[in-house]
């Protein structure tokens, strides 16, 4: 995650063209080339326990709902990124996200995946082609792209929709729209409420707010009862309570080797299945030992 005074995110088209091979620097690119000849994005350890707990799910959804939506099981992506990882403390490269969510053993009817960069496009479009499969290009919080998953993805279908940013990209108003568009949407979201907390502190109101959904976050932060990522996370859940998403939880994804949070995994939805899916998913971690979740 990047620090207060790179808040405003480097969008992944910006990394340089030249970057090469694994990264060799203090700050090494988003993106990559990779042994493939496509770019994969380079993320620490704790990127691939959230991954690790997100294919579970994938897995558990499918298997548990197929009979049950048969032919009416779709997966959103956004900041889908180029379908593979590497993992720069280990030098080795793993299956990113989209890749694990087609490849469960009972796929969902369909797939979409969308990201800004072209270069993650092309390289994910590479990874994932095969029928029911739509990589878009596009940014996530636009009209155009919305309109395009919705003219893809049918009203009544069960939605997933996971959505990890990686910044405060992802806008309240952007969930809303999803909310309102298919009643049976659970969410899958990367919340970042430590990220929030920093960008308020540094002035970055704006963006924070806009991904609360809050047109003055400062207040949030300023209410003596509760810790400040506590209360922008006791927000955002009684957003979501407000639109009917009375069955939430979430389990902190943690600063590898260090006892500090970096974001909450949520789950959020409207039918009490969707939770026993994701506390079964994240009871145990990728090296077996039991997660907790956040208390509230």
């Amino acid at each position: 995650m990047q620090s207060v005074t790179e808040f405003e995110q480097e969008r992944l088209f910006e990394v340089p063209e030249a970057a090469v091979g694994p990264p060799k620097t203090t700050k090494p690119p988003v993106l990559v080339m990779d042994d493939e000849g496509h770019w994969s994005r380079a993320v620490s350890n704790h990127s691939a326990e959230k991954a690790y707990y997100v294919r579970r799910l994938a897995e558990i959804i499918g298997t548990g709902m197929r009979l049950k939506w048969p032919g009416k099981l779709w997966w959103i992506e956004l900041f889908a990124g180029p379908g593979r990882l590497y993992l720069r403390e280990t030098d080795a490269y793993v299956p990113g996200s989209p890749v694990e969510a087609v490849s469960v053993k009972h796929p969902f009817t369909g797939y979409v995946f969308a990201d800004l960069d072209p270069r993650c496009v092309s390289s994910l479009s590479q990874r994932v082609e095969r029928p029911g499969v739509h990589v878009l290009q596009g940014d996530a919080n636009s009209a155009s792209l919305l309109d395009r998953v919705a003219s893809i993805v049918p009203r009544d279908a069960l939605v997933v929709l996971y959505g990890d940013q990686e910044g405060l990209d992802l806008g309240w108003d952007t969930v809303k729209f999803l909310i309102d568009r298919y009643p049976h949407l659970d969410l899958l979201l990367n919340l970042p409420v430590a990220g929030a907390v920093r960008a308020l502190a540094a002035g970055h109101d704006g963006k924070a707010g806009a991904m609360l959904g809050h047109e003055a976050p400062l207040d949030l932060v300023t209410r003596p009862a509760l810790s400040r990522g506590a209360s922008l996370r006791d927000w955002y859940w009684r957003k979501l309570a407000a639109e009917g998403y009375d069955h939430i939880n979430c389990v902190p994804i943690k600063l590898q080797g260090r006892n500090t949070d970096l974001y909450d995994l949520m789950l959020a939805s409207r039918a009490s299945k969707a939770l026993e899916f994701f506390d079964k998913a994240t009871s145990v971690g990728p090296k077996g030992q039991y997660a907790l979740s956040l208390p509230m």
